[in-house]
């Protein structure tokens, strides 16, 4: 047995030895350096096979994107070495003229899940009068698998491109540090992406940022993302108590990353969002469907996924000590990734409370459950205590809130006045008719558990040094919240095939108008407080047709379906004559409502206690 075994491994590095070459095309340069450009040693002047010596992964930045391109390692017939791209020409007036650089398996890929998407929703179409025991598997799947065929055929037009690093250099650092047992610098950033990042380093083994920068993408984005959707169906439907409205939630989701998108002016402080097509140019719009969608290599998309993961375990397992335990496990390690997702304890603490009362059934078991809780929670954020400990001198002591030794001041009130006007107007798109579904809101329960899954990391984010940095991966977790709320406000339900189409015509108004522009500065709108009143734009004549299809929209489901008309009527109003700091009063507004929900709960539960006759 042992002889055909050596046989074969003898016949298998034989084969990768003599597979070792390249062939080059006629006019393809081999370049001294493995940098691009670079100096040119030579060119091929024939269809040419040399020895592939090796490979390195050169990234072409312009901050936020990059382009990537796999360089071969050859050794020339003189003995030099050099490194080329089959896909790279030299043209006659010497400018290089890059190929199509799209990997071999993205089309099959492509293919597949287009298929899988009309293949499960020709089935959702055939039995939607039927009993369909999978039905609830396949509406949670629906999203999922629209929202990675759009990315797929984005990602693929854009080839090569991909989110350029930034705090990723400070996650891989402490990882190449910690292999290397080297604790002589600090660590200042957390460690969960670090940890993260563990499994593809020793799979890649380079030492190389850029090498990490492409599989860990494709993982958030076609892994971790898809199940941020699904996890976030599965929380709908445990909310709102319907499989449809869930669904409904998580493809607005799914959808609205491809279609919404904003430019920001921060010399003038002039901040505007719109209706677009997506882009897969080298752009700004193109990096912002790239993180919103999750395709990149930065910690919120894990961040996302285990704080939802977090509040499912809690929703589905059964009441014990150790659901208990597994939830605040994965909270803690959340915690790890993104320290401010600690501001989803309240959201946390209202499910149990709100949707799960057995885990507080009786000072003893709550107490249990808290103390199984909260070691669970230490636990799973441990190794962060641990660095904390090492490079700062306490386990509570954070790079972030490292003010005395010079460190930058993360949170003050002076950000608020630009980070509030930039968010707003990002995320009027999703804010407004959010903010309204949670005022029209009957299930107070519901509200209390959205308002505080997604308010207070909005106003931490406010207050933030580098908020303007990204107004939608910072807050991304928040985003489920407010697309459970419109898919459950109650004011869509029965609709009439007459008023859909009246609610198309309200979309497409929204469509073709842009919405209201902010200026990020309160001086701006006290000084001449009737722009907080008025559009800051005028009305084109395009505007005015969208303006009038709203206006046609909201009247005739106001004469049918009074409420519907409201919401409609309040949703365009702000959508063409508010600004971001209505928004912001707006969810403030929000979460007292939330907050007086919770007195008049509690008061009540209180009285229930009560023994009869007191």
């Amino acid at each position: 047995m042992k002889k055909p075994a050596l046989l074969l491994l003898c016949l298998l590095l034989a084969a990768a030895g003599f597979g070792a070459t390249i062939t080059l095309e006629p006019g393809t340069p081999v370049f001294r350096t493995p940098e691009l450009p670079s100096e040119v040693i030579a060119v091929a002047s024939a269809r040419t096979e040399l020895p592939e010596t090796g490979s390195k992964l050169v990234l072409i930045q312009r901050h936020p994107l990059a382009r990537y391109y796999r360089l071969s390692e050859v050794r020339l017939p003189d003995g030099r070495s050099g490194y080329t791209h089959p896909r790279i020409l030299l043209t006659p007036d010497g400018n290089l003229d890059f190929g199509n650089m799209l990997e071999w398996w993205r089309y099959p890929l492509a293919v597949l899940l287009c298929g899988g998407l009309a293949a499960l929703a020709v089935t959702l179409w055939k039995r939607r009068r039927e009993e369909d025991p999978w039905r609830r598997l396949e509406l949670g799947l629906l999203p999922v698998l629209l929202r990675m065929t759009l990315l797929v055929l984005l990602v693929n037009s854009a080839q090569n491109i991909i989110a350029a690093p930034a705090d990723e250099t400070g996650y891989y650092s402490n990882l190449i540090h910690f292999l290397a047992g080297d604790f002589s610098e600090r660590w200042h950033f957390t460690v969960g992406t670090s940890i993260f990042y563990l499994p593809f380093e020793l799979l890649s083994g380079t030492r190389q940022l850029a090498d990490l920068l492409i599989p860990v993408s494709w993982a958030e984005g076609f892994l971790i993302a898809p199940l941020s959707l699904f996890l976030g169906y599965l929380i709908a439907r445990k909310l709102t108590g319907s499989d449809r409205k869930a669904c409904a939630a998580m493809l607005i989701w799914a959808v609205l990353p491809f279609v919404w998108h904003h430019r920001p002016d921060f010399t003038g402080r002039l901040f505007v969002a719109f209706f677009e097509f997506p882009s897969a140019e080298f752009s700004y719009r193109h990096y912002i469907n790239l993180i919103a969608c999750g395709f990149s290599a930065m910690s919120d998309t894990p961040s996302t996924m285990l704080v939802l993961l977090c509040m499912t375990i809690l929703l589905y397992c059964r009441v014990s000590r150790r659901s208990a335990a597994l939830a605040a496990f994965v909270f803690g390690v959340s915690c790890m990734f993104r320290i401010n997702n600690i501001l989803f304890l309240p959201a946390i603490a209202a499910i149990v409370w709100l949707r799960q009362p057995e885990y507080l059934a009786g000072v003893r078991r709550t107490l249990t459950n808290a103390a199984a809780g909260a070691g669970a929670f230490l636990l799973g954020f441990l190794p962060q205590m641990l660095a904390n400990w090492k490079f700062f001198g306490s386990p509570l002591k954070f790079s972030y809130t490292n003010y005395a030794e010079g460190a930058h001041t993360y949170l003050h009130w002076s950000f608020i006045e630009l980070n509030s006007a930039f968010y707003g107007t990002v995320n009027q798109l999703v804010w407004i008719p959010g903010l309204l579904s949670l005022l029209f809101l009957k299930d107070r329960k519901l509200r209390i558990i959205l308002a505080l899954w997604a308010v207070p990391v909005i106003w931490f984010f406010f207050g933030y040094s580098h908020g303007t940095d990204d107004p939608i991966r910072f807050i991304l977790t928040s985003y489920p919240a407010f697309f459970i709320a419109i898919a459950a406000c109650g004011v869509w339900d029965k609709l009439t095939r007459s008023q859909i189409g009246w609610l198309l015509l309200i979309l497409a108004g929204w469509i073709v108008c842009i919405p209201n522009a902010s200026y990020g500065s309160f001086g701006w709108y006290f000084a001449e407080p009737h722009h907080l009143l008025w559009r800051t734009g005028l009305f084109p004549p395009l505007q005015a047709a969208g303006t009038a299809a709203m206006a046609a929209g909201s009247v005739a489901l106001f004469l049918t379906r009074r409420k519907l008309g409201i919401f409609t009527a309040l949703a365009s109003v702000l959508y063409l004559l508010g600004n971001a700091y209505w928004l912001a009063l707006g969810l403030a507004a929000v979460l007292l409502l939330a907050v007086w929900d919770m007195a008049q709960i509690g008061c009540r539960t209180w009285k229930l206690r009560q023994p009869h006759g007191e």
